[in-house]
């Protein structure tokens, strides 16, 4: 079981090291939910995330992007090269429940790298005491929100 779980764990390192092997749009992390052999190779279910613009019709938040988890599958050949991917698309709930939670987290003053009025709508009564996400800008130039703590209640 640990061999299994460590040759998951390095799988799914070697995938997040160069996700756009798997779409142009993916980012991690990347989760290796089950391995099959298959023919030729192996078969890998995959749990990862598909960056999605925050708001497209606002010019300041246009370049932003949000995480949305979706799922897939990847096709190994006997050699151990990606030789297929199969990975689904955020559908419209999800991107819209995304898209409305960052929108809420901009315009409350959560995201480090966005002033509250970036965003649609007045600021939040009371900002938080410290972010709980922030604005990164991943490897390939993206400028994405990502969580990087949790609000103490």
């Amino acid at each position: 079981m640990a061999a299994s779980r460590r040759t998951r764990t390095e799988l799914a390192a070697r995938l997040a090291a160069a996700p756009e092997s798997l779409a142009p749009d993916v980012a991690g992390p990347i989760e290796v939910l089950s391995r099959a052999p298959a023919p030729g190779g192996e078969r890998v279910e995959i749990a990862a995330r598909r960056l999605v613009a925050l708001d497209p019709g606002r010019a300041e938040l246009r370049d932003v992007y949000v995480a949305v988890p979706v799922s897939g599958a990847v096709e190994l050949g006997a050699d151990g090269a990606i030789a297929r991917v199969a990975l689904a698309e955020p559908d419209a709930e999800a991107q819209r429940e995304a898209r409305a939670f960052a929108r809420d987290l901009v315009e409350s003053g959560c995201v480090r790298g966005l002033a509250p009025a970036a965003a649609r709508g007045p600021a939040g009564s009371h900002p938080p005491a410290r972010p709980t996400h922030e604005l990164c800008t991943d490897a390939q130039g993206r400028r994405v929100i990502r969580r990087i703590g949790f609000a103490g209640g």
